[in-house]
């Protein structure tokens, strides 16, 4: 953390409103406006370019820079603004002999989104929102800084939907295409002024208190974004559109008419798929213009973009989807355009660019979900030609150094889109989709993290860090953190408590992985915090009664009322994932205390909520009166068995019940599963969807029943595998988000359970070999741990099956599945070759050991 050595800056028009630094309570608040655009430029002359030129930039908002007229990079990347982040660039290799420009783009929102949160503090009403900050050795804004409000953007039009910034609406012939360039007269632009208010001495008001934007500020501590180009791979329609002004942006690309295209709408469009064929020339005419879909063949993030060349005025409208009409479903119309779907605020991106004469690129500032691309240009008579038009794609900068192949090419596929479908959920935070939110939502991290650990190794772990210390200081002051942060979450609005308990037990699993005993340390204070708001509010026998809030864990129909099952096994499990974490940072006495709560919840949980004659636990009891209600669920049972220590007997009966195929029961859960069977409560279980399957599929695993947990996932994904997807859904259904980083839990799974590798000691510096084929007859790949890829090949045999093991290291602790005996073990190096048989095979050899 730094604090600011040159001042903030922004444009003098918006007033300082000194008087409010009088107020000690009643501190009135200040609306300068929404959706706002901003070019700032200053220039300096160098003799030599110097060897390094390490400059800080941040701005409340978002930003794109520029030196020389040259896009050199964007940010920052999304924070709570009282631990602003600020990006590192080095400008020495952009820099010349002579004068240099240094521009900036800057886009203050106004409001709260799902990746951008409105200041706090002080400071707010004093200067409002905007700011712009650098600190570098070349350029700093202690200069002087030119700026101006751009009235290229629309400023009067909607957010995309509730979470995302505003629809992009970009008039080019408002705005010097040679604004960022060294010949650019910015003379009639304001001068920026410094944010600093107050001072005076310590005999002034309130000691000479000074008052200044953002006072601490914190490295963004992850790479930058991976960019690459994307073109699209198939055009499946051009139509004439008939336009309707008088219709919003924001319905008419969906409700305008669509009508026969003419016969020279679209010249050589295909010439759109691969731009070295050509360019495509679109014409409109008097009262139709021309429309097209593209096809990218897979949903990814990325900014749409075009480079075109036009007389000037002509109009281009995108609009962006993941879907469209009947996908999944009955099956898609060969004419099928995109549809509004503000149900769920899965609407496409939108964007609309008037063109100035020349030629010219066009990037959209954010970036979205794409698949489908709507395309309508308009005032096009004389033609407009379209040099190149797709998307650049964006993502975290994940290596991608796990695999895994296996005889059931439905898995073998499955595991690459859980792969592919984190990637999609990876930028600047954890994302729960790239499309209806962006949201980092904290329970879908924890699924996120450990998928992303056999996809990628530590490269995704600064991501996980990031996201451990951001929910931190997203806490409130009872201890309760927010159920995704930073962004709009309204600051105490809605908000999910097991949300926090996931967040725990995402911090546990990151030590196990990594070893990153800093970041532990760093949140160590919060978790406590955390964990005393769950005491706080527990009933006369420590277990949580009624929680308040929203109790979502899952979108299923399980028990949440009175002392609940899952809720209260998962408390015990963050008090547990606790104590381990406090003994690594050598905290004994509060490790033995949250030991022992853990060990006081599940007992009581295993004694009051166990139905004897049913041989399951219920989800539900009340505490006053002991009475159980009747409803279970796959929840409750993996809950208890992951977090607990129930005896054998009981884990054995209550598996068989939430997993016999005649008493799962998918339920209803509005709004992304609105559809569903009530359940049967006295015969039913409630089936855990695509998130709490996770759990399922873990507690199965660890107790032994990994061919019932297959079953578990190939009954909940192998259908989106199976109708084509690339990616994997929100819910087993497609009504909601079609890409969602929670449900790549597959992917973890086939790689711990199947080709099993696991740490034995925190960020694998010794690792656990426990593999299993369960009922598949090969399986092969490559798990990261740690620095090293453990490469894994398993072959069935006639009583068991061979497993070869490279890269685990010389002390590699193999231990059996549950099930199997080892044979014999040999080591040759690094390689490990080891036979497995089953149990239950007619005659063992005696382990052989070489």
């Amino acid at each position: 953390m730094k604090s600011a050595r040159a001042p903030f800056i922004w444009t003098p028009r918006q007033p300082i409103a000194e008087d409010h630094l009088k107020a000690i309570k009643e501190i009135p608040s200040r609306d300068d406006g929404v959706n706002r655009w901003f070019l700032f430029r200053t220039s300096v002359d160098l003799d030599a370019v110097p060897a390094g030129a390490m400059t800080d930039i941040t701005v409340d908002g978002r930003y794109l820079l520029y030196v020389n007229g040259v896009e050199i990079g964007r940010g920052p990347v999304r924070c709570s603004p009282l631990a602003q982040r600020y990006d590192t660039y080095d400008l020495a290799p952009h820099l010349k002999p002579g004068r240099n420009v240094i521009a900036v783009l800057v886009h203050a929102y106004g409001v709260d989104t799902a990746f951008h949160e409105g200041v706090r503090g002080l400071w707010a009403p004093v200067f409002g929102e905007g700011g712009l900050w650098v600190d570098g050795p070349v350029v700093n804004t202690h200069a002087v800084w030119r700026c101006v409000q751009s009235t290229a953007w629309v400023q009067d039009v909607p957010q995309s939907n509730a979470s995302l910034g505003f629809i992009e609406c970009l008039d080019a012939n408002q705005i010097d295409s040679e604004w960022t360039s060294l010949d650019f007269d910015d003379s009639s632009w304001d001068q920026a002024r410094p944010l600093i208010a107050g001072g005076g001495g310590p005999e002034s008001l309130y000691q000479g208190q000074m008052v200044r934007p953002f006072p601490i500020l914190v490295p963004r501590a992850m790479p930058a974004l991976r960019e690459l180009p994307v073109t699209a791979t198939a055009v499946r329609w051009v139509k004439g559109q008939i336009p309707q002004p008088e219709l919003p942006i924001y319905t008419r690309l969906y409700d305008e008419v669509l009508t026969p295209a003419a016969p020279d709408a679209a010249t050589d469009i295909e010439a759109l798929l691969n731009p070295d064929d050509g360019v495509t020339i679109i014409r409109t005419t008097d009262g139709v213009d021309t429309a097209f879909t593209l096809d990218f063949g897979r949903i990814f993030s990325g900014y749409p973009c075009f480079e075109i060349e036009a007389q000037g005025g002509e109009i281009i409208e995108v609009g962006c989807t993941e879907r469209l009409p009947g996908e999944w479903g009955e099956g898609v119309d060969p004419d099928a355009r995109i549809e509004r779907r503000p149900y769920l605020g899965t609407d496409a991106h939108l964007a609309c660019y008037v063109a100035r004469p020349g030629v010219q690129r066009f990037q959209k500032f954010e970036w979205c979900a794409i698949r489908y691309m709507h395309v309508v240009v308009r005032n096009a008579p004389a033609g407009l030609t379209i040099r190149s038009l797709g998307a650049v794609e964006t993502h975290y900068p994940v290596e991608e150094r796990g695999a895994f192949s296996c005889s059931d090419e439905m898995l073998t596929r499955l595991w690459a889109a859980g792969s592919y479908t984190l990637k999609q959920c990876m930028h600047d935070a954890w994302e729960d989709c790239p499309s209806r939110e962006q949201r980092q939502w904290l329970g879908d991290v924890t699924v996120e993290n450990l998928a992303a650990s056999a996809a990628f190794g530590a490269s995704a772990n600064p991501l996980t860090a990031k996201y451990l210390i951001q929910v931190a200081e997203s806490q409130r002051s009872d201890g309760l953190t927010q159920m995704f942060a930073p962004g709009d979450h309204g600051h105490n609005a809605r908000l999910i408590p097991d949300w926090t308990l996931q967040w725990i037990l995402c911090a546990r699993d990151h030590w196990d992985l990594t070893g990153d005993l800093t970041t532990v340390e760093e949140i160590w204070p919060s978790i406590q915090k955390a964990l005393g708001w769950f005491e706080r509010i527990a009933g006369p026998h420590g277990l949580v009664v009624d929680m308040p809030y929203w109790h979502f864990m899952d979108w299923a129909g399980f028990g949440r009322e009175a002392q609940a099952l899952a809720l209260n096994a998962q408390l015990a499990g963050a008090c547990s994932s606790a104590a381990v974490m406090a003994r690594a940072l050598g905290f004994e006495r509060a490790a033995k205390t949250y030991d022992q709560r853990a060990s006081d919840i599940v007992a009581r949980l295993d004694a009051e909520h166990w139905d004897e004659q049913r041989g399951v636990w219920v989800d539900m009891v009340d505490p006053a009166t002991g009475e159980q209600n009747r409803r279970t669920s796959q929840h409750g049972v993996a809950a208890l068995a992951l977090w607990g220590a129930a005896s054998d007997d009981r884990l054995s009966r209550a598996f068989d019940w939430a997993t016999d195929p005649a008493r799962i029961t998918a339920t209803p859960a509005p709004p992304v599963v609105p559809h569903g069977t009530a359940l049967d409560e006295e015969n039913g279980v409630v089936m855990a969807n695509t998130f709490y399957s996770h759990f399922v599929s873990e507690a199965l695993a660890r107790h032994g029943r990994r061919d019932i947990a297959l079953a578990n996932i190939r009954q909940r994904f192998g259908g989106m595998i199976e109708a084509g997807s690339t990616t994997l859904w929100e819910a087993t259904t497609s009504w909601a988000s079609l890409c969602h980083g929670f449900s790549a839990s597959p992917t973890w799974f086939l790689s711990r359970y199947v080709l099993g590798i696991a740490p034995a000691t925190p960020g694998f510096g010794r690792i656990v070999f426990s593999p299993d084929l369960i009922d598949l007859e090969h399986a092969q790949g490559v798990v990261p741990a740690g620095a090293r890829d453990v490469h894994v090949s398993l072959i069935r045999t006639a009583d068991g099956f061979d497993a070869t093991v490279t890269g685990a290291g010389e002390d590699c602790e193999v231990v059996p599945a549950s099930g199997f005996h080892i044979l014999s073990i040999q080591r040759n190096g690094d390689r490990l070759d080891v036979s497995f048989a089953n149990a239950n095979a007619a005659s063992l050899p005696v382990l052989e050991i070489q």
